[in-house]
């Protein structure tokens, strides 16, 4: 197992089964190889840029991108700021490495709270656990969402095609789902989408996602899912530590899959634009810490 740093900011978590980079530039995935084969998106802005990105103080968007945070303005992009702010290492071990990011002057631009968020990347065998540690650093309470993005190549093997993969739960999915509007990115809550119909597969299909923006699994009682095709390769999600899995694929048949475990979801049309009265919001008392998990197993 090593862990090595590479000249263009970005570190490798290697052993024998799977070798796994992170960028220095938001801390995200940049490549998962098993077997030769290359799982994450690489992106690629014909579809979509991004990777992996880490949402963080704010998982999708705000009304107008605006919001106030205990009588605080709060305008910010998409995803919020974590994601387009240095991060550090911090801390290399055999299998692991941790990332920081302290909130700045420029951070407290968009959101005025003092933060400090670390992301941990551990890989044991064909698993890395994803580990976001976020400690409110200043004398106020602080307000915040987080979860990842990172969306796997689909189909992951020659002679597949998006449509001959599935997304399985470990149980039945018994609620329907939610989904934002494609160009506001805001979950009108009175619009429900049965698309498993009480069962716990779903098929992939490039429609589904040119009729509608991502599928948001609210509340969701299944804590894995896996992306799985004719060749057997796949990506397993396991998400204990977060309520919601959203699957998403870009319009223009992308080939691609995201698998997004949350805390919260985008802002819904029926909130009242308040930032801690958000669905999902979590708030730290001055000083106090706590930690998200989830794990993502090559197959």
């Amino acid at each position: 197992m090593t862990v090595e740093k590479a000249v263009n900011k970005q570190y490798v978590i290697s052993n024998e089964y799977c070798s796994v980079v992170i960028g220095k530039q938001g801390a995200q995935l940049n490549s998962l190889v098993k077997n030769g084969t290359e799982y994450l998106w690489q992106g690629n802005p014909d579809y979509w840029a991004g990777q992996a990105p880490v949402c963080f103080p704010i998982v999708g968007v705000l009304p107008e991108g605006r919001s106030t945070a205990f009588g605080k303005p709060c305008n910010m992009k998409r995803h919020g700021v974590a994601r387009i702010n240095p991060f550090e290492p911090c801390e290399q071990l055999k299998n692991s490495i941790t990332f920081v990011q302290n909130s700045t002057e420029e951070t407290k631009k968009e959101f005025p709270f003092d933060y400090q968020l670390k992301i941990k990347y551990t890989l044991n065998g064909s698993t890395v656990t994803n580990e976001y540690i976020i400690t409110n650093m200043g004398n106020e309470r602080l307000p915040f969402a987080i979860g990842g993005h990172p969306a796997f190549n689909c189909p992951l093997a020659e002679n597949e095609c998006f449509e001959d993969y599935t997304v399985t739960f470990d149980s039945a999915v018994s609620q329907p789902c939610l989904r934002p509007d494609h160009s506001t990115g805001l979950v009108d809550t009175e619009k429900k989408y049965d698309v498993m119909q009480g069962g716990s597969i779903l098929h992939l299909r490039h429609q589904l996602f040119e009729e509608n923006d991502a599928l948001i699994f609210y509340d969701c009682k299944p804590k894995s899912a896996t992306l799985s095709g004719p060749s057997g390769r796949g990506v397993k999600i396991e998400f204990q530590d977060m309520n919601n899995l959203l699957i998403w694929s870009a319009v223009g048949k992308a080939p691609f899959v995201a698998l997004e475990p949350w805390t919260g979801i985008s802002s819904c049309t029926d909130e009242d634009g308040i930032f801690e009265h958000k669905r999902g919001i979590t708030v730290l008392e001055p000083n106090e810490t706590v930690s998200f998990k989830y794990k993502i197993t090559l197959i």
